[in-house]
């Protein structure tokens, strides 16, 4: 058997030695449809870069696989994609504040103080009514609240305002301002506040938030709402944590409806993380209930993202919105909604918050760097930027090496175009190598096999 392992091993090396040549090769730059050139303006061993949507719509793949960074001799570099938005989740959490109300004492008096002119013979006598003039004045109207902050040494960053025993109905805004002695005030946020209820649909908003600030007082006042409109407590909000996780927002129309359920489907170009979408009416006065879908390129269906009542109303001059909905994070680029109740005509638009994501790599070679993007091949051979270039310790190697400076993309231009979106039929010569190599082995193993056994039976 030993001439055979050895013809084996002779068929099978060259086979080997190009395996390893197909994985240490890398496409070019031309490989790919687009270029973003990448702008630093400091020297640095590593650099980060914050992408915008439109490298998100540039790829094939949503996790951006198809994606590397090459330098000016046009050879890639170590690069990595960290999900935006990491370990920047803000917990809230909320306290009563000390609240107190603030009275002005309004005059009940009437103004006028009538003058009575009697005539007897041919004397007249004058008369003044001073009972008004008299009359006690001891009517207060409720002016504002003043909040007490200074039993905790953080900064709110929103309010809750609770009331009770207030029929629905009613709309008006909340004006909050900041200072510390009680006598000079500034605006530190306004809020339009609401209580409404029509059928099963029901408004209720009571938010206040607030722009950063340390103040020992908080004075609330408000405007459009009813005359017996009484707060029963105020939650102060505090987020524990890092600051607010950086997220964008875009407006998408509905480019088409779903044939099975009539759904508005929208589309953004691009899979970026998704945690935040909004259903914005644009008719006022109008209150639907929908689901809120969105496609998963993984389960290749329809998953639902949530489910609710959205407004758009306007009372007063004052309009109220429904709120984002937070969703799961996903990686997607398509939603559908799907309306259940309300006007099914209705015009509406969706807006999509997501957390950009963020481009490491290390500076290797000279600038400058190029980020190229999209290549349906890639798919095909299996990711080679990823691979091979694609180590998860970058993140941590870069930050024991003095951290990463910021970068920029320039404008997209083309590289390939965006012919190479669309993967093309290529022979693997490799997997055509190995089979050829595997057939000769049988072959070869099953003539050998046939000749020991014609020796034998001739002894």
């Amino acid at each position: 058997m030993r001439p055979v392992l050895f013809v084996l091993c002779v068929l099978l090396f060259p086979v080997t030695i190009g395996a390893q040549d197909t994985a240490a090769a890398a496409p070019g730059l031309q490989d790919y449809a687009w270029g973003f050139p990448i702008e630093a303006g400091e020297d640095a061993s590593f650099y980060s870069v914050e992408l915008p949507l439109e490298v998100n719509q540039s790829v094939t793949d949503p996790e951006l696989r198809d994606a590397g960074v090459y330098n000016s001799d046009g050879s890639p570099v170590p690069r990595m994609f960290e999900q935006a938005g990491k370990d920047r989740d803000l917990v809230e959490r909320s306290n009563p504040l000390p609240t107190l109300p603030l009275y002005e004492t309004v005059d009940s008096r009437p103004d006028e103080n009538r003058l009575f002119i009697e005539r007897e013979g041919d004397s007249t006598r004058f008369k003044f009514d001073l009972e008004n003039l008299l009359a006690p004045a001891e009517d207060e109207r409720l002016l504002a609240y003043i909040v007490d902050t200074r039993q905790t040494d953080d900064n709110a960053v929103a309010l809750d305002l609770v009331w009770a025993g207030m029929q629905p109905g009613f709309m008006g805004r909340v004006m909050v301002d900041g200072g510390n002695n009680l006598q000079e005030w500034s605006p530190v946020g306004s809020a339009v506040v609401a209580y409404l209820r029509e059928d099963s649909a029901s408004i209720e908003q009571r938010r206040v938030r607030l722009r950063r600030g340390d103040f020992d007082f908080l004075r609330i006042r408000w405007e459009g709402l009813p005359e017996n409109w009484r707060l029963t407590q105020v939650m102060g909000v505090y987020a524990d944590g890092a600051a607010d996780a950086l997220r964008k927002f875009v407006t998408l129309e509905s480019t088409s409806v779903d044939a099975d359920d009539g759904g508005l489907i929208f589309s953004s170009g691009g899979a970026p993380t998704v945690d935040r979408v909004r259903v914005v009416l644009l008719v006022p006065n109008t209150v639907i209930s929908a689901r809120i879908f969105y496609w998963s390129e993984r389960y290749d269906r329809w998953l639902e993202a949530g489910h609710g009542s959205y407004h758009h109303i306007i009372r007063n001059n004052h309009a109220v919105m429904s709120d984002p909905l937070t969703i799961n994070k996903a990686r997607t680029s398509q939603f559908k909604v799907v309306i259940t109740r309300g006007p099914a005509d209705v015009t509406l638009q969706l807006e999509v918050g997501w957390r950009p994501d963020k481009l490491v790599f290390l500076a290797q070679g000279q600038s400058p760097f190029t980020l190229a993007t999209g290549s349906a091949n890639d798919k095909l051979s299996q990711f080679p930027q990823d691979r091979i270039y694609g180590d998860r310790s970058l993140a941590a190697l870069a930050e024991s090496n003095g951290g990463v400076v910021a970068a920029s993309l320039g404008p997209r231009y083309a590289l390939g175009g965006p012919d190479r979106l669309v993967a093309t039929k290529q022979i693997n010569w490799r997997t055509l190598a190995l089979w050829l190599a595997l057939v000769m082995g049988v072959v070869f193993v099953g003539f050998m096999a046939s000749k020991t056994i014609r020796e034998l039976r001739s002894h």
